[in-house]
């Protein structure tokens, strides 16, 4: 009883909390392997750190979309819910649009 109502007050939140982790995590593992160490930097290090980022982003906008496309939701729930679809929006250029330059831009600018 109460892992549901705490899952039923993160729904709203789950596309901010978990599009901002998958894009933290693309971005590090990103950068970390492009820039950091030449050595071991790899275009598949950042092909997995941006799917694994596009994933958490997905799944954080799918718990949103639910609550956005429930009826029986209040309004505040689902503007909150639809605040979070946008910046998932966001999220997902900010992780694409590095993840071009990696593979374009040289490593390390050889």
């Amino acid at each position: 009883m109460k892992t549901k109502h705490v899952r039923d007050g993160f729904m709203p939140w789950a596309a901010i909390a978990l599009g901002t982790t998958g894009y933290f995590l693309a971005h590090q593992i990103g950068s970390d392997a492009t820039f950091q160490d030449c050595r071991a930097g790899s275009p598949w290090i950042v092909i997995l750190g941006t799917l694994v980022g596009l994933a958490v982003i997905a799944v954080g906008a799918l718990g949103s979309w639910r609550v956005y496309a429930s009826e029986s939701e209040s309004p505040a729930r689902r503007l909150v819910a639809i605040v979070g679809l946008l910046t998932c929006v966001l999220f997902v250029i900010g992780v694409t649009l590095p993840f071009i330059a990696a593979l374009v831009i040289p490593r390390c600018w050889a």
